[in-house]
């Protein structure tokens, strides 16, 4: 039963372990999500991007300066002509604005300001449209890049102008990227002479910006992403290539389905299953920003441009766009397109591999299981070092794989996870222990005292052979006149075992109710010691409260049992303390906690010999107590049965136990007289004592009939005083 109680907690909190350690695989509220996007951050914050002087991304900056010196947004077209050719000789021009209207300061529509002004109407007809001239300078320059918006506000219908074309493998792209209903467009001359157009999306609304898409979808129509149009145009390249999983084919079978990379011109771009790509940040002051009005104004010359990849965008605060990444907060959002075209040209990208998730769960499951299997062989703190050790390694390794492969790895969910599972164990392994432990308290509580029970709960090590030398004291205590009373009961043995049952029960609690261990019961015997199993330095003292809480405890007991017997329960008790060896004694199959020695073996022959003295009690010499509240009186020598040795022993009363005023002087006077022999004056002695009443009377009657044999035979001359018994 106990064997399959401990297989069935071994097993169960393995089980456990294991149903913890499949949570990354449900994600509960997106825990582990964040918990990732936690870890990748942190990485990103202590590692960023590094950043290389052939960087060719320059952002230009319609900043605060350049609406102070050129007016506020929107410009008129012409000035955004004169940006665009001043950046003439950039290998790609792309602009994070979309151009939906047409410039409302065009001369045409100031004709109908001036009505009655025919000449002023003439003059402003001959002049160019704003729109036209910017339409000219982005044909002209050949490799401008717009913006389009993509939005949920309506569904569209209309034409999309692509300007790239498509190979894919495998699925259909359009299964995995997101889909949006509606486009917010440039006016039609515009993106006729742009040699590309691309998606502004940043982060899907995100509040922190991890990832950019690569394509997203409308009207079931692919668009690629601004920075990927700009690098598309920038290369000189025509086409892409999306690689998808073949999700339904039997080749692909255990791949995880989505779109794996994008290829254009030399370049490949891994991706999530959904076509993003991660971001792989670096501060943006690192980035090369000049102010657009300096480049309209010709301050920078058009051959900064010579070779460089220019992006035009805001990062005037009246203009709103402004965003969070993991390194940076309230950043221009053009600045993360920047940084998404220097990862595509440097050819750095943060990569998470479809095989790095499975591999964390493994690494989790695996640490879980090692710090289960640690708990139940060396305990929470060999527990604890396993999980420390195998965390310290998980951090290592993701550290070591971002640094020198820029994999996302990710620590903090499989620490989670084997944290969760030390503590759920932990938990659970001392709940069990508990339970185990109350088993063991209710199974021993009967026999031994509440401290060797908790010894033996705490530990199991106490349950093995072997034992310890120590001065204890100990009790023997026994039912005087036993056969009359089984004689009362000869007709009724249950009754008997009843009342037996009782009378030991209200004598075991005064002993445990005073720090005593029940060694054994021995018929009506019961044996008890102290000082063991743990220390107790007063164990004279307890031994003989308990020895006196037991003679009051009986008394109530017979109040109890008045009428229903024919006379009183009576018990004899000896004690008596010196060294002895305390252990578990027996076989290795079976024992007991106990003890042996020689002053065990007086207690008990003690106990034997109270009740031929009349007294309840005979204490031992090692037992006396000098400075005690108890009467402690001297009452023989004696060599008990089987020693040879002599014994000085006493009997004990309680503070109030009433004796006459010069008693204790007369006794030491009859000891005297009695041990030098002298007979006639040790009698006359006893007639002094007996004649007020006292608790040691029955003592005297029976010195006196010891006496009347003395006189009959007489010790030889060198007698000490010393009564060799007969009996036990």
């Amino acid at each position: 039963m106990e064997k399959n109680l401990k297989s069935f907690v071994k097993y169960g909190l393995i089980i456990l372990a294991l149903l913890i350690s499949c949570l990354p695989l449900i994600n509960p509220f997106q825990v582990f999500s964040n918990l990732q996007n936690f870890s990748f951050d942190t990485f990103q914050r202590v590692l960023p991007r590094k950043t290389y002087a052939e960087d060719p991304v320059v952002v230009i900056d319609i900043d605060d300066k350049s609406l102070e010196q050129i007016g506020q947004w929107p410009w008129s077209r012409n000035q955004l002509a004169k940006l665009t050719d001043g950046a003439f000789s950039a290998a790609a021009l792309g602009f994070d604005v979309v151009f939906a209207e047409s410039d409302r300061t065009n001369p045409k529509n100031l004709i109908a300001e001036y009505p009655e002004n025919k000449l002023l109407q003439k003059e402003l007809s001959l002049l160019p449209d704003n729109d036209e001239v910017f339409a000219e300078s982005i044909a002209s320059h050949g490799t401008v890049v717009l913006g389009q918006a993509l939005n949920n506000k309506a569904e569209t219908k209309k034409e999309i102008i692509k300007k790239f074309g498509l190979v894919t493998q495998g699925d259909d792209p359009k299964l995995f990227v997101p889909n949006y209903q509606n486009i917010q467009r440039n006016i039609a001359m515009f993106e006729k002479s742009a040699a590309g157009i691309g998606s502004m999306n940043i982060g899907n609304n995100e509040s922190i910006v991890r990832q950019l898409p690569t394509f997203e979808q409308v009207d079931e129509q692919l668009i690629p992403s601004l920075a990927l149009e700009i690098a598309r145009v920038a290369l000189g390249a025509s086409t892409y290539q999306i690689k998808s999983s073949n999700a339904s084919s039997e080749e692909a079978y255990g791949e995880n389905t989505g779109i794996n990379h994008i290829k254009l011109g030399p370049l490949t771009l891994p991706t999530t299953a959904q076509g993003n790509a991660w971001i792989y940040f670096t501060p943006v002051k690192n980035i090369t920003t000049v102010s657009a009005s300096d480049v309209i104004s010709g301050v920078i010359k058009p051959e900064f441009f010579e070779g460089k990849i220019a992006l035009v965008g805001t990062s005037a605060s009246g203009l709103l766009d402004l965003r969070s990444t993991p390194t940076e907060k309230n950043i221009p959002g053009v600045t993360i397109i920047a940084q998404f075209i220097q990862q595509i040209f440097s050819n750095e990208f943060l990569q998470r591999p479809d095989w790095l998730f499975g591999a964390e769960f493994l690494a989790g499951l695996i640490l879980a299981i090692l710090i289960t299997i640690s708990i139940q062989a060396l305990g929470p703190i060999g527990g604890l070092g396993v999980f420390v050790f195998g965390s310290s390694g998980i951090v290592g390794t993701s550290y070591y794989f971002f640094k020198s492969k820029l994999f996302l790895v990710d620590p903090v969910s499989p620490l989670i996870i084997s944290l969760s599972v030390y503590v759920a164990v932990t938990f659970f392994n001392f709940l069990f222990t508990e339970l185990e432990r109350s088993r063991v308290r209710g199974a021993f509580a009967q026999y031994l005292s509440p401290e060797m029970v908790n010894r033996l709960a705490e530990s199991s090590e106490s349950l093995v052979l072997g034992g310890e030398k120590k001065e204890m004291t100990f009790l023997f205590s026994d039912i005087r006149g036993f056969t009359k009373i089984s004689e009362q009961y000869k007709d009724d043995p249950e009754a008997l075992t009843q009342l037996i049952n009782q009378l030991l029960t209200v004598l075991s609690n005064a002993i445990l109710d005073h720090g005593g261990t029940i060694d054994k019961y021995m018929g009506d015997c019961i044996m008890a010691f102290w000082n063991a199993p743990t220390d107790q330095a007063n164990h004279r003292q307890l031994a003989i409260e308990s020895a006196h809480a037991m003679n009051n405890a009986l008394s109530e007991f017979n109040q109890s049992l008045e009428g229903s017997l024919d006379f009183k329960l009576e018990i004899g008790i000896g004690i008596n303390s010196g060294e002895c060896i305390v252990g578990n004694m027996g076989s290795d199959k079976r024992f007991d906690y106990t003890v042996l020695g020689d002053a065990v073996n007086l207690a008990s022959r003690l106990e034997g010999q109270s009740s031929n003295y009349g007294l309840n009690m005979v204490l031992g010499e090692n037992s006396y107590l000098k400075d005690s509240s108890y009467r402690m009186i001297e009452i023989d020598k004696i060599a008990v049965k089987g020693k040879s040795a002599a014994e000085t022993i006493f009997t004990c009363f309680e503070p109030d136990t009433k004796f006459p005023e010069d008693f204790m002087g007369k006794h030491i006077d009859f000891l005297e007289k009695y041990r030098s022999q002298q007979w006639d004056a040790a009698s006359s002695f006893i007639d002094e004592l007996v004649s007020s009443p006292n608790e040691l009377e029955l003592y005297y009657k029976h010195m006196r009939a010891r006496i009347d044999e003395y006189k009959i035979n007489p010790p030889s001359s060198d007698w000490e005083g010393v009564y060799v018994a007969q009996n036990k």
